[in-house]
């Protein structure tokens, strides 16, 4: 299963790597982590928040996304 770190996953999202740490500390998005504890997200994390984002969008509310 190929993972992204926190910057290349921010590029495939068109947004500031601050932007998904603030993500993260807000609880909207919660990334798997690996060996080191460091964020990774798979295209599948990915696709979960690029809906969400649609979401916001339609809605503009959050919600909680990819749990580990």
């Amino acid at each position: 299963m190929k993972t992204y770190t926190m910057t290349e996953t921010a590029k495939k999202l068109g947004v500031h790597r601050q932007t998904m740490i603030n993500w993260i500390r807000k609880g909207w998005v919660k990334p798997k982590r690996d060996y080191k504890d460091w964020p990774v997200f798979t295209d599948e994390c990915i696709a979960k928040i690029k809906e969400w984002r649609e979401t916001l969008k339609d809605t503009n509310e959050g919600s909680v996304i990819h749990k580990s």
